[in-house]
């Protein structure tokens, strides 16, 4: 037996009054529990809609959407991590460490023209101002046309990798400063870290982008 429109618009307010927020969790939760209620019915068509719902839903367990919700929310953070790690590591093998090396080579080569706590003000406050623009565009897309997204929710420390990096690299300028004026050569691991902060942002913020136009494909949120 066929759920009507109607039901099925029921089940769905269900699904979302279980504090099910995000749109893609909330169609796929919605087409499993019509299926099952509509297996259930086939077999028993004398029960209500109600008592089919009731034990269509018992099915997934109890806080069994909640479960769900958290499982997918761990699955799409670990392959996301793991989709992310691979881009970055793409700068660590041929031919593209070259440009990796080359920008680790200019920008320590930048320091004997700058006075050493300025230029690690300098291009920390660049890492800084470009996480916070890759946050801003992770926050802009949290919400497509009014609808909340798992998919792009967990995509939110692919923007944020190296804020952390960029912070406390602002407020230890000076203090690094000092040490690194007695050997030019310990400017170095901060070199090698700054490229890599700028690698982690821009390829978090592609593959962040790459989501977000699947996600519109996807579910037609064009």
């Amino acid at each position: 037996m066929k759920l009507s429109p109607s039901q099925i618009e029921y089940v769905n307010h269900y699904i979302v009054s279980k504090d099910i927020k995000w749109y893609e969790l909330q169609l796929e939760l919605t087409d499993h529990l019509v299926m099952e209620m509509e297996r259930i019915w086939e077999q028993s068509p004398e029960l209500s809609f109600h008592q089919v719902m009731n034990q269509a839903e018992r099915l997934f367990g109890r806080n069994g959407f909640k479960e769900i919700e958290n499982e997918r929310t761990e699955v799409l953070r670990k392959e996301y991590r793991k989709q992310h790690f691979s881009m970055v590591k793409e700068y660590l093998r041929f031919p593209k460490i070259l440009l990796s090396f080359l920008a680790v080579f200019l920008i320590f080569k930048m320091s004997f023209y700058f006075e050493t706590a300025s230029y690690i003000k300098f291009f920390s406050g660049i890492l800084l101002i470009t996480s916070i623009i890759s946050i801003f565009n992770w926050f802009r897309y949290r919400k497509i046309k009014g609808n909340s997204l798992l998919s792009i929710e967990t995509t939110y420390l692919l923007n944020n990798s190296s804020i952390s990096l960029a912070y406390f690299s602002l407020i230890g300028s000076v203090k690094l400063a000092e040490k690194m004026d007695e050997n030019h050569l310990r400017l170095l691991p901060f070199c090698v870290l700054y490229v890599f902060g700028i690698l982690f942002i821009f390829t978090g913020r592609h593959l962040t982008n790459s989501i977000i136009r699947e996600i519109k494909k996807q579910y037609l949120l064009n």
